[in-house]
Order: C-alpha cells, then sequence, then structure tokens
C-alpha cells in the first residue's frame, strides 16, 4: 500500500481526500450514521408541511386578487368550498333528506376551519339543487393560510364520514384544498408503489453489471440514505419554505436515480483501480475519486447550475422545485464524496464478495479490444454520415411535435376520484356547472376614493356583459346585490346597503372602505379546461377593457384556477428563453474548463437539446395528442401541465449532461495519452458504454415506474425523463456522439491556445497525461504494448 509520503502533496486534492475517507472509513459512517438519525427525525416535518400545487405568480393578475381579498376584506373566509350532497334513495326535497343535509351541516359548522355555512333549504337558490333532485350543494367558507385549510380538510371529511356513516344522504367536501389534500394523500401511497416497483428491477440491473451482490447493493443502498438525508434537510427548512407536493415526487425520484447512478459510476471504476493496482485499497480509493470522483463532482455541479436556472421565473412552484432538488444533488454529491470512499475503504476487496451464479463474467476485467462496444463504435465511425444521419433524422422527426405542445393545468381530480374530495368533484362536474367548485375570482378596485356612480355603472356593465357570455353560467357581483335591495347599482343604494347590513351579507362582495369589490364567475366548464382557460383570456382582453376600463383609475383583476392556469403559462412563456440562456451558457463555461475544448461543448449541448427535444415530442403525442396512450395507461388531457416543460427541460439537460461528461471524461484521459481521436473515442465508448446502460436502465426503471402512479404530473414528469435518458443513452451516446466525433477528428479537441492560457485548469483526469497509473498498470498487467505506442502505429496508418 502507498504511504502517505509516498502519495506526495502533488496529488490531486480528491485524490489525498479519498485516501483520507478510506484511511478514517469508520470515523466517516459514524459522522453520516448522526447526518441519519437526525434525517429520520424532521422527515416528519417535511411529509407533513407539504401543500398541493400552487401556480401563484408574482406579480400576475391572479395573484393581485388573492392580495386584494386578503388586504381589503374583513372577512376570515379565504377559500370557498362546497359540500355535495348525494342520495340514491331520497330526494332532495323530501323532509328526511332536508333533516339530513340541516343535521350535517350543524354539525360541520362547529368544526375548526369552517368559517360559515350556507344551508341551501334557506338560501333559495335553485343552483344549489340538481335536476334529477338526488344531489345538493352548499356553499361553506373555509378560514386560514392555504397550509391551515389543507390540514383541516381531512378532519372535515372525517366529520362528514362519521355523521353520514349510517344515513341514507352521503356529503363530501371539495374544493381546491380538499383536492390537494386528497392529492398529498394519494402521492404518498403512489410514490411506495413506484419504490416498491422500482428498486427490486433495479437491483437486477446492479446485479447483471457488477456480478456481485455486495458491489450491486452499494450504490442501492446509498442512494436511499441520500434521499433520507435529502428530506431531513428539506424538513429543517419546512417551517420556513413551503414545498409542493410534486417536491417530494420529484426529490424522490432524482435522489434515487442520481444517488444511484453516481455510486455505480464510482464503484465500477474502483474495481478497475484495484484491480489495476494490486489490491492497494487506499490508493485505488484515492485514483477513483480524483477521476470518478471528480466526473461525479463536475456533474453534479452541472445538474445545480441547470436546476438553478428556475429562480428567474417569478413562481414559486418552480423555485421551491429547484430548491428541493439543488438540495438533493448537494446531498448526493456529498454521500458520493464521502459517504463512498469510506464505504469502499472499509470494503477493500470484499466488494467482489457474494458473487452471483451464472454472473462471474461481469467479475472479470474488460478487454476493451474484444468488446462489443469497440465493436460497435468501429461500425459507427466506418459510417459516421450514414449512420450519424438516419438516426439524427429519426431525433429530428420525434421533435416536431413539440410545436403543437399545449399548457394547462389538471387539478387532479381524476387521480383522486375514490377519495370523498373527488367524488364531489365528480358530482358537481356531472349534475351542476363543472366551474362552480372553482369559480372565476374577479376583483374591481380603485385605489383613490369610493365607489361611485360611476364606478358602479361600469361594474354593472362588467356583470351584464359576463353574463350574457355562453361559457358563464353565473356570477355573483355587488351590482345584482344592490339591484336586488334598492333597484339601482348606484352610490346612494350601496350606502344605504352598507348602513343596513347588519348581518353581513356584503362583506364578502365589497370592501370596508367601499374602494373594492369581489364578483365570483361560474364558468360552465371546469376550471382547468381550455373553455375556461379562453373565459379568462376574454374577460381580460374584452370585456373589461370595454367596461371598467373606461373608468379612468378603475381596474379589474381575474384569478381563481383558471386565471392562474393562464398566468403560470404565461409566466412560462416569457421565462423560458432566459432559462435557456443561463442553462446553456454556463453549462458551456463549465464544459469549456472541463474539457479544454470550443468544440466539445458546443457539440454536447446540441447532444443534449436533441434527446430532450425528442422526449418532449413523444410526451406530447402520448399525453396531449393520446397517441398510444393505452399502451402506457394514461388517458389524454388535451395539454401538458402547465410547469412541467421548464422543469423537465432543465432535470433532463442535467441528466444528459452527466452521461456526457462520463463519456468525454473518458475520452479525455486517452486522448491525453495517445493525441489519437480515433482511438481516444473508441476507448471512451468500450470503457463506459456497459457502465452508461446500466446507469441508464436503472433511470429508466425508476422513472417508468412512477407512470404507474396516479397523479398526472408525476405520470408526465416520469414518462419524459425516461424517454429522455433512454434516448440519450442509446442514440445519443453511442451512435451520434461517436459518428459526430469521428467526422470532427482532431478539431473536437481545438481550442485557441489565448483562451487555453487565460482559462482556470480542470482536468477531469487523475493527473497530467501520461501519468495515470490505472492505464499503466493495466497495459502492464495485460501484456499489452502500452497506449502511447498503439497511438504512434495509429497516427502512421492515417
Amino acid at each position: 500500500m502507498e504511504s502517505e509520503g509516498a502519495l506526495g502533496a502533488d496529488r490531486p486534492v480528491l485524490y489525498r481526500w479519498g485516501t483520507w475517507c478510506a484511511r478514517h472509513g469508520w470515523r466517516v459512517v459514524a459522522a453520516w450514521v448522526i447526518v441519519l438519525v437526525g434525517a429520520g427525525l424532521l422527515l416528519p416535518k417535511f411529509t407533513d408541511s407539504l401543500t398541493g400545487s400552487s401556480l401563484k405568480v408574482e406579480g400576475s393578475d391572479s395573484a393581485r386578487v388573492e392580495a386584494l381579498l386578503t388586504d381589503e376584506f374583513d372577512t376570515p373566509v379565504t377559500e370557498d368550498a362546497l359540500v355535495v350532497f348525494d342520495s340514491a334513495t331520497l330526494r332532495s326535497d323530501s323532509d328526511a333528506y332536508r333533516q339530513a343535509v340541516t343535521s350535517i351541516l350543524g354539525t360541520l359548522q362547529k368544526q375548526d376551519g369552517v368559517v360559515e355555512v350556507e344551508n341551501p333549504y334557506t338560501a333559495q337558490d335553485s343552483s344549489l339543487y340538481s335536476s334529477d333532485r338526488r344531489t345538493v350543494v352548499a356553499p361553506v367558507g373555509l378560514g386560514g393560510g392555504e397550509r391551515d385549510r389543507q390540514d383541516a380538510v381531512p378532519l372535515l371529511q372525517e366529520t362528514l364520514h362519521d355523521v353520514t356513516a349510517d344515513s341514507p344522504v352521503q356529503a363530501y367536501l371539495t374544493g381546491s384544498s380538499a383536492l390537494n389534500a386528497a392529492v398529498v394523500e394519494q402521492q404518498d401511497k403512489d410514490i411506495a408503489q413506484a419504490e416498491s416497483i422500482g428498486l427490486p428491477i433495479a437491483l437486477v440491473v446492479l446485479l447483471l453489471a457488477f456480478g456481485t451482490l455486495v458491489a450491486a447493493g452499494l450504490p442501492l443502498v446509498l442512494g436511499m440514505v441520500a434521499v433520507l438525508t435529502t428530506f431531513g434537510v428539506l424538513g429543517a427548512l419546512s417551517g420556513l419554505i413551503g414545498f409542493d407536493v410534486f417536491v417530494q415526487a420529484v426529490v424522490t425520484m432524482l435522489g434515487l436515480a442520481l444517488g444511484i447512478d453516481y455510486c455505480l459510476f464510482a464503484v465500477t471504476r474502483q474495481r478497475e483501480e484495484l484491480a489495476a493496482r494490486g489490491g492497494d485499497v487506499e490508493a485505488s480509493v484515492g485514483a477513483t475519486m480524483s477521476t470518478a470522483g471528480k466526473a461525479v463532482l463536475f456533474s453534479g455541479c452541472t445538474v445545480l447550475i441547470s436546476v438553478a436556472g428556475l429562480m428567474v421565473v417569478r413562481a414559486p412552484v418552480f423555485r421551491t422545485m429547484a430548491l428541493g432538488v439543488m438540495i438533493a444533488v448537494a446531498v448526493m454529491l456529498l454521500v458520493g464524496l464521502s459517504l463512498l470512499p469510506a464505504v469502499l475503504g472499509l470494503l477493500g476487496t470484499r466488494i467482489n464478495r457474494l458473487a452471483v451464479p451464472g454472473l462471474k463474467r461481469s467479475l472479470a476485467r474488460v478487454d476493451t479490444s474484444r468488446s462489443l462496444w469497440t465493436r460497435w463504435t468501429g461500425v459507427v465511425m466506418r459510417r459516421p454520415v450514414l449512420i450519424g444521419g438516419l438516426t439524427s433524422v429519426a431525433l429530428l422527426l420525434a421533435i416536431v411535435p413539440v410545436s403543437q405542445l399545449k399548457l394547462g393545468f389538471d387539478v387532479g381530480a381524476s387521480a383522486v376520484s375514490d377519495a370523498p374530495a373527488g367524488k364531489g368533484y365528480e358530482l358537481v362536474d356531472e349534475k351542476f356547472v363543472p366551474g362552480a367548485a372553482t369559480p372565476l375570482q374577479i376583483v374591481v378596485h380603485t385605489p383613490e376614493g369610493r365607489l361611485g356612480d360611476r364606478e358602479l355603472d361600469a361594474l354593472q356593465q362588467f356583470s351584464d356583459r359576463l353574463r350574457d357570455h355562453r361559457q358563464v353560467s353565473d356570477v355573483v357581483s355587488l351590482s345584482d346585490a344592490l339591484r336586488g335591495q334598492g333597484g339601482q347599482a348606484d352610490a346612494a343604494t350601496l350606502e344605504a346597503a352598507l348602513g343596513a347590513d347588519r348581518d353581513g351579507a356584503l362583506e364578502r362582495l365589497v370592501s370596508p372602505d367601499a374602494r373594492t369589490t369581489a364578483m365570483l364567475v361560474m364558468s360552465r366548464s371546469a376550471a382547468d379546461s381550455e373553455e375556461s382557460v379562453a373565459l379568462v383570456h376574454w374577460i381580460r382582453d374584452t370585456a373589461a377593457p370595454e367596461t371598467v376600463g373606461e373608468v379612468p383609475g378603475l381596474s379589474a383583476y381575474v384569478g381563481g384556477l383558471s386565471g392562474q392556469t393562464v398566468d403560470i403559462a404565461e409566466e412560462v412563456e416569457r421565462a423560458t428563453p432566459l432559462v435557456l440562456l443561463l442553462v446553456l451558457g454556463l453549462s458551456f463555461i463549465l464544459l469549456l474548463l472541463a474539457f479544454r475544448s470550443v468544440v466539445l461543448p458546443l457539440s454536447a449541448i446540441v447532444m443534449n437539446l436533441l434527446s430532450v427535444g425528442a422526449a418532449f415530442g413523444l410526451l406530447t403525442l402520448v399525453f396531449q395528442e393520446g397517441m398510444g396512450a393505452s399502451l402506457f395507461d394514461v388517458s389524454s388531457t388535451g395539454f401538458i401541465q402547465a410547469y412541467l416543460p421548464l422543469l423537465t427541460f432543465v432535470i433532463l439537460f442535467g441528466l444528459s449532461m452527466d452521461y456526457e461528461v462520463f463519456l468525454i471524461s473518458r475520452m479525455k484521459e486517452e486522448w491525453g495519452r495517445t493525441q489519437d481521436n480515433s482511438r481516444a473515442v473508441t476507448e471512451g465508448v468500450a470503457h463506459t458504454a456497459k457502465v452508461i446502460t446500466a446507469a441508464a436502465a436503472i433511470m429508466v426503471v425508476i422513472f417508468a415506474a412512477f407512470m404507474l402512479t396516479k397523479v398526472v404530473e408525476v405520470k408526465q414528469m416520469g414518462f419524459a425523463l425516461a424517454v429522455a435518458v433512454l434516448l440519450d443513452a442509446t442514440l445519443i451516446r453511442v451512435v451520434l456522439v461517436p459518428a459526430l466525433m469521428r467526422l470532427l477528428g482532431r478539431h473536437n479537441w481545438w481550442m485557441p491556445a489565448w483562451l487555453d492560457r487565460s482559462l482556470p485548469r480542470f482536468e477531469l483526469t487523475e493527473g497530467t497525461p501520461g501519468d495515470t497509473p490505472a492505464a499503466s498498470s493495466q497495459g502492464a498487467a495485460d501484456g499489452r504494448e502500452s497506449p502511447v505506442s498503439r497511438s504512434q502505429e495509429s497516427a502512421v496508418r492515417r
């Protein structure tokens, strides 16, 4: 074993760090045990703090609506929900039905979180009764913040279940918070199911790749350690930041996939180094960290940079997801660069223990000159134009459907159809106006003075214009209330009504200073439908400017779920060019530093865009257009979840860059030794193709497992990630990359001398070219000539 003095101070930092971790393995493991205990204690804080998907966009119309309703109105009601009553045996006009509804609402009124309840039998509103007289809806006002409402909903559902257990009338609470709470619960079940399917299959793939249970189990265990630690960190932050429920699914998917992948690359390199160094554990761990570990560090940084681009989007859902993913990647890097080398040092040569019968070939050292991947790369490099051209055409055809991509938002009712909130939502959709469960919220506001005759006249015109629209079923507005009380929607009637409003009937419609009024607009279609989205555009672009907009200083803002859907789609459209510029620009700079080439970063970015674009095209075909949807057990929504494309792009770009770094870094090692482009490409593919294929297979399995879930955004993301990784590890890395690099030849490694001198040095290899112990030792052990002599022969042939 090399002594500390033999290692020398000139060894790379990661080499010295790896040997230190290997030498003090038990200390490092003990420190991580403490971290895991703390993470386990903090885990419940994270899961309990999750909220439903938020589409809030800072500075948008819908955000102004939310702010004005909170700041200008005294009412403690923060959400309008519905209790849906349904009976298979009783009619709503029977005394038994009436008594049941009154009793249930009386019990509900006493529960925490319920501010007000409207009894449909005293409201004298025929729209609260279904045409078949079997279903009745009762408006319910909920109080508190989003987290408070979501916590209260399960208790309210349980109360309704208890009081209707022996009743012929069933009751379901539905609305935004109720649906969000149900989606959170459903996603917890889905994640557990996906893990139970994906992890065993991942273990099988690892066994096929490594041939021993110890080597195969290590990446799996450390991947789970990374996920648990990440959830612990997020739990510690949950008191300061609210996390969307989708963060849990994304972190689980990426945590397992990336954690396993990073460890897989390092374990593969460790076994090679052990064989090349005659079993010198500390030196082999140091060499592994200074090569594979450095590539892992660099790959993790590219993912961090890609995801950080989401911070420019003015929507909390993007920023919290970005933060969650960035923490997950940072934790994975800590695991891979500290716990992994410590465990590798403790295991030593025992990493090859518990060999699986029939898989001994996986333990054999790779003879790259005879491997299948070497022969395949030779085929590609002999016909680079033909093979690369056909592959490029196939990918470009897959990208074409992206031009038809539409953004929308599915509230998730179909995913929770078995839950009370889902059942209630479906009853409203079937027997009432679908938009009644999640109406449009409109706020009309004047910054100075009270609403006068001119403002109220504009408000009445606005209300009438809305009511005349074919997509609107009902409008609740101040002007209608005033006309119902005094016959005129003017300032005098308003002052008289406010003075006589003993029971606070107007407090939901007008602010105490009479500068702001709220309206509810019920669409005839569901809030997440194209029709409701088109209605929002019409109100904002036509109805409001032509009525309210005619009065100086008077403004109308449209919110609610449909308004938020429009706002998030517009924000994604605004932010996408900026995110692309940041991600692509910073990635180019990092790759420039790593590869010391101007051409390789550009080709890497083009390759990544091809795989990501093809994945989006196929996603559009399946989930939006419904082509082949039955094969994947999905139903077409007619659109893609609004925040999914941008989020998926940055994640996929980071994942694609992983394989690029691992592949090109190995090619660069060979190029540094031989200056032979063809040999560098061949050796790079031969040494990394097997491990990249195994890593990709694991990612595809884990991501595809999440397609079995019921929540639509999780299904869509699982599909996009699985398809992109599959394309990237097959058509891109082992076909297009070698074909393009063969065509470019020595130009792949071109770097202007002035730029090379001015940039800081960052090498992905272990040391200086020609000073890689693994290569020289392996060549001697195999009885083969050195790579340098082979390159000289190759140069002569060329």
